[in-house]
């Protein structure tokens, strides 16, 4: 009798610890949820698209937040301090979330241990461009004409720590040639640069850069992504060209204070992915060049501590120092 009565009450005591989880995430949200987005541009598009999304399957308000200032290192900062309530969300890119640490001597922020992964959404896609006027029509003829060529050429990023900074210093690295970098601000200056003569390639991505290919005016060199992209089946990828060449990660993806509730987590994820799979959302992110590329929870944390381990490598391949 006496081992019945510490039995029930064990099973009572477990059914009372389960019971806020649960109740938890079958209540949840009762409130409005922030949504703080580590970068500005494009990728606010897909923020702004899954936020409207969430905010119809869960009649509560999503809110959507940018916080960009000191590369997206702020806004990584805010969640990790944030209760694992499910109120908090962020949206982070693989260049904010795991290329700031190898960059900056002052990051505060643990890319896995510090969050929840909740689910990956998208990937952009990056370009490498040249103007019409130049001898080369790809990458491959690009580093040879740069090897005949050293310190002639000059290529445009969107500033240093960035995708294109990285898969620049990693083609140098692998292929030995020797080019100036010209960090810009945003997209658009750089191809508008290119363009006018003052500088010889452009790095970009696909939305910054159909304007300009419209005109006739640009000619892309290569895709700069791990496949080649449907719209241009024709146009080969740099590693493709370069065998060895690695393409830095481009991923948008959702993650939350650590310590997240699986079933809210599991909630979560299951209507991101419902919603940048569904026609009308994929149609405007295909539009504006953002591939839908969505994963499970389990998925994502794996892609972070391998895309950490292949930024290592570029890193090192390359000698970028922290500052």
């Amino acid at each position: 009798m006496k081992f019945a009565n510490r039995l029930l009450r064990g099973t009572l005591c477990a059914a009372v610890v389960a019971m806020p989880v649960a109740a938890l995430a079958q209540g949840y949200p009762a409130k409005p949820i922030k949504t703080i987005v580590t970068v500005g541009g494009g990728i606010e598009l897909v923020a702004r698209l899954v936020g409207q999304g969430l905010t119809d399957a869960f009649g509560q308000p999503v809110v959507v937040e940018t916080q960009s200032g000191a590369g997206g290192s702020i806004a990584h900062e805010v969640v990790q301090r944030a209760a694992p309530d499910g109120y908090t969300l962020m949206m982070s890119v693989a260049s904010t979330h795991v290329t700031n640490g190898f960059l900056s001597v002052n990051s505060r922020f643990d890319p896995v241990k510090g969050y929840t992964p909740i689910a990956r959404v998208a990937e952009s896609i990056l370009l490498v461009a040249s103007d019409v006027s130049q001898p080369y029509g790809n990458v491959a003829e690009m580093v040879e004409y740069a090897k005949r060529n050293p310190g002639k050429l000059a290529y445009g990023t969107t500033g240093i720590g960035s995708a294109h900074h990285f898969s620049a210093a990693a083609l140098s690295a692998i292929t030995g040639i020797d080019w100036v970098h010209v960090p810009y601000k945003a997209g658009p200056a750089v191809l508008t640069d290119m363009m006018s003569g003052q500088i010889q390639i452009g790095w970009a991505i696909y939305a910054t850069l159909v304007p300009f290919e419209k005109s006739g005016k640009v000619r892309i060199l290569g895709i700069n992504s791990g496949k080649r992209y449907a719209k241009y089946p024709n146009i080969p990828t740099v590693t493709e060209q370069i065998p060895g060449y690695e393409p830095p990660p481009t991923w948008a993806a959702y993650f939350g204070p650590a310590g997240m509730s699986q079933p809210m987590v599991q909630r979560l994820n299951t209507e991101m992915v419902k919603i940048v799979t569904s026609a009308a959302v994929r149609a405007k992110l295909e539009a504006s060049g953002t591939v839908v590329s969505p994963s499970t929870s389990d998925e994502l944390g794996e892609v972070v501590k391998r895309d950490l381990a292949s930024v290592a490598r570029v890193v090192k391949l390359t000698g970028i120092k922290p500052e």
